[in-house]
This record gives structure tokens, sequence and C-alpha cells, in this order.
């Protein structure tokens, strides 16, 4: 395994650290930043014991209640990212970021009662541009690119394992559960024919949730071999595209790990004879 350039590792962290901005800013429209929690009462951490002991230490609480340390992490998290975008010694400002970043995500998961596993990229790739050139960074880069692998293939193990898919009427109980509320609201909006259709016809259900189990399978292909990185990237936008029409799950922040499917050395040959 040959060890990362600097040249490229700054490559990398624009993509990674602008897509990052782009990520907050999307949060800041959404209302979920640290000063626009609201200084939250309810919270759910799960069985987790990460969210415990953040909770335990009173550090959610301590950044959502107060309104200037609330909009001074916000500000921080924004500069953080745009720094280690811009400056190649990079390390403080990479590590503020990922401190920041997993402050963010176990305070928003636990306030909004709900774990947002789309978040997991920002975090689990800013860990390599902890460190400078050499092998160090390029096992961390693979790490993270085999923990995407995992994540989708472990996901269509746990349905296979599990018995999910023989359920000729599982995916049907799927969408009552998650679309009862849509279709109540917006009975003829633009997804309610689709959820509709869907739920009365189990077989097609069905059909969907075995080839999205088929497809998460096919990720174990990438523990294997990188010859496929672009057709399973190809297929990773597909899946976050479709996940939101079927299932009407936005799952955006995810795409990130796109960043671990890319030909860099590619991408640095063609700038490099763009010169």
């Amino acid at each position: 395994m040959t060890s990362t350039t600097q040249a490229q590792i700054d490559l990398r962290a624009r993509y990674f650290y602008l897509g990052s901005a782009a990520i907050l800013v999307f949060g800041f429209i959404s209302n979920v930043l640290f000063s626009q929690l609201s200084r939250p009462v309810l919270l759910d951490p799960g069985i987790d014991n990460t969210y415990w002991l953040m909770h335990w230490l009173g550090i959610p609480r301590a950044v959502t209640h107060s309104i200037l340390w609330s909009a001074v992490l916000d500000l921080a998290l924004f500069f953080s990212a745009l720094a280690a975008a811009a400056i190649s010694r990079r390390r403080v400002y990479a590590i503020i970021f990922s401190v920041l970043i997993f402050t963010w995500h176990i305070t928003l998961s636990t306030y909004s009662i709900h774990h947002y596993h789309s978040l997991l990229g920002l975090l689990i790739l800013s860990v390599p541009f902890w460190c400078g050139a050499g092998e160090r960074f390029t096992y961390l880069w693979e790490a993270a690119r085999y923990y995407f692998f995992f994540m989708f293939a472990s996901a269509g193990l746990w349905k296979l394992t599990r018995g999910a898919i023989f359920d000729p009427q599982q995916m049907v109980n799927i969408l009552k559960a998650q679309h009862a509320q849509y279709l109540y609201d917006y009975p003829d909006g633009l997804f309610a024919p689709l959820y509709t259709y869907l739920i009365s016809h189990a077989p097609l259900s069905a059909g969907l949730l075995i080839s999205m189990m088929l497809i998460q399978l096919s990720f174990l292909g990438g523990f294997f071999t990188r010859r496929f990185d672009r057709i399973y990237l190809y297929v990773f936008i597909f899946f976050i595209v479709m996940n939101y029409v079927v299932m009407h799950i936005s799952s955006l922040p995810l795409l990130i790990f796109a960043l671990v499917l890319i030909d860099w050395d590619r991408i640095e040959a063609k700038q490099v004879a763009a010169r």
C-alpha cells in the first residue's frame, strides 16, 4: 500500500470539508444546529453507552442551553471546516471539527429522539485528516472505506438473518408505519399515489425489499477488490435517491462517503495535465 502524499491529502480535504460545509448549511436551513435546538428538555439516548456518558457529563445540555456558547460552536463548526479545506497544516482544525461534529451528532440525535446515522460520514472521514502525509493517513482512509462497505453489507445481512425478506407483508407493514402520517396529512401529495400503490401491491413491495437486500449484500465485494468502486458509487447514489422516493428518508449527508469510492490518483493526474 503506497503512502498518500500531502498533495493528495489536500485534494481530498478540499472535497471533504467543502462538502461538510454544504451539509452544515443544509443543517442551518433545517434549523438543527446547536443554536437552533432551542434549549430542549426531552431526550432519548437509547441504549448507547456513549450517549449516556455524554449526557452524564452534561455536554449536550451545556452546548444547547447557552445562547452564547451554542452560537460560538456553530461558528466554530463552519470556521474549522473552511480552515481545514484551505490550509495544509490542518491538524488542529481537523481535530476541532471532529470533536464538534461528534458533539453535534450526539446532541441532535438525543434531543430529536432519532439517531441520525447519515451523519456518521462526517465524523469517520474527518479522522484521517488528523494525520499528515504517510501511511497513517492511508490506513485511516482505507479503514473509512471498509466501514462504508461494512455499513451496507451488514444492513443486508441483518435483513437476511432476521428473515424479514421471507415475510410477504413485511415491506407493506414498513410502508404503512413510515407513511401513515404523510398519507393522512397529504392525501393528494406528490408521493401519495406511489405509497398507496405500493401498499396495495404486496408482491411488488416485497420485491423492492428483496432488491434492497441484494444491493446491500453486493457491497460485500468491496472488501475484496477496488475494481468495481465506480459501479458502487453509482449504485450508492441510486440507493440514496430511491431511499428518499420510496421511504421518504433523506440520507443526503451520507453521500459524503462517496469520497472513498473516487479514484483520486486519476483526478490528480487530470489536474496536473491541465496545468
